[in-house]
């Protein structure tokens, strides 16, 4: 009965990541500020990306299942609306999807860096520099896609710990489901164990890559947070609010997938590379990684402020009111400013 109120949790969970990120995309397409220019379709790509996560849960409820030195993630077949030949490969894309995540919040920490210092990287064939960055993390999910189906593969001895620890409390046979993911110590016929090398090279990749983001993150987001406090005295409360809104927004939206995903992740690889990983290192992520699509367009609702007011207008709360036109363009003490925003806001628009 339980085993049932979970995969109800996870698909309502997935349900309102879908519909959550459906509504971002509406107001990003049509509710954005015009200075947002290019920026709006790397925001996109992180609503489509979750929505794509949010649907291969709602149709695979996966569960994932931690003892010792496995961290595998499970699909029941009875619960999953795919066929089986397919359910493989949607774990290798649940595994691809979650190496993915963080260098997409990184290439947006890297846009917002490039064009609020002014760099001449973006000037030229801007829409091309977007496509590239948006290339990059699919180059990252596709190598990831190939050593996950390369080194997670299902083994003899996962088999045993899951027909032992997992699928007699559940009333399952092995043929009932469908699992991938990393055994890091295998028998060696003689009572001992080996490490898996192949398994400890991939989660090492995965690790070294997300720390690559997490860096980049860290320092575009630090350089970032002081060029606006440089440039709050020269710039017009408008663009400054708007800039600062989109860096606050991009910033809480980074950290729930680090709280809910990375971190409760980061555990049970390491439990599990130690060969000392309990079930409850494997039942936290199941829930905390499928919620973080549904929570992460919050920040974008509540901070940036066209959105916002877009949703309380949809309620009935808020009327919507013509933008004043800025005395700034027609106050010559303000042309030196002026020049300095239209700077970045030609960046942005090209």
């Amino acid at each position: 009965m339980l085993f049932n109120y979970r995969v109800l949790f996870q698909r309502s969970v997935a349900f309102l990541g879908i519909l959550n990120n459906t509504i971002l995309g509406l107001l990003i397409l049509y509710r954005s500020p015009k200075k947002l220019g290019n920026y709006k379709y790397l925001m996109m790509y992180i609503s489509i990306f979750e929505i794509v996560y949010s649907l291969l849960d709602f149709s695979t409820v996966p569960e994932i299942f931690s003892k010792d030195s496995a961290f595998l993630i499970v699909i029941d077949k009875n619960s999953t609306i795919l066929p089986d030949f397919f359910l493989i490969y949607a774990i290798v894309a649940f595994c691809s999807l979650f190496g993915m995540s963080m260098a997409i919040f990184a290439i947006h920490f890297v846009y917002r860096f490039l064009v609020i210092t002014g760099s001449t990287f973006l000037q030229k064939h801007h829409p091309s520099k977007v496509i590239g960055l948006i290339s990059f993390t699919m180059f990252i999910g596709i190598m990831w896609s190939i050593f996950s189906y390369a080194f997670f593969r299902p083994t003899i001895h996962a088999d045993s710990i899951l027909s032992q620890e997992y699928l007699i409390s559940r009333h399952l046979d092995i043929s009932e489901i469908s699992y991938m993911g990393p055994l890091f110590h295998l028998p060696n016929g003689t009572g001992q164990y080996n490490t898996n090398w192949g398994a400890v090279g991939t989660i090492g990749l995965m690790t070294i890559l997300i720390g690559l983001s997490f860096s980049t993150v860290f320092y575009c987001g630090y350089c970032i947070y002081q060029k606006m406090k440089s440039m709050s005295m020269l710039r017009s409360s408008i663009d400054t609010s708007l800039q600062s809104q989109l860096f606050w927004a991009l910033v809480f939206q980074t950290l729930i997938p680090v709280v809910l995903m990375h971190i409760p992740a980061s555990f049970g690889f390491l439990f599990s590379m130690f060969g000392v990983s309990i079930e409850l290192l494997g039942k936290l992520p199941t829930i905390t990684i499928f919620i973080y699509p549904a929570l992460d367009p919050l920040p974008n609702f509540f901070i940036i402020k066209n959105y916002r007011h877009a949703i309380l207008e949809f309620f009935g709360c808020s009327k919507r009111k013509p933008s004043p036109a800025s005395s700034n363009e027609s106050n010559p003490s303000r042309r030196v400013i002026i020049e300095l925003q239209e700077r970045v806001s030609t960046m942005e628009a090209n």
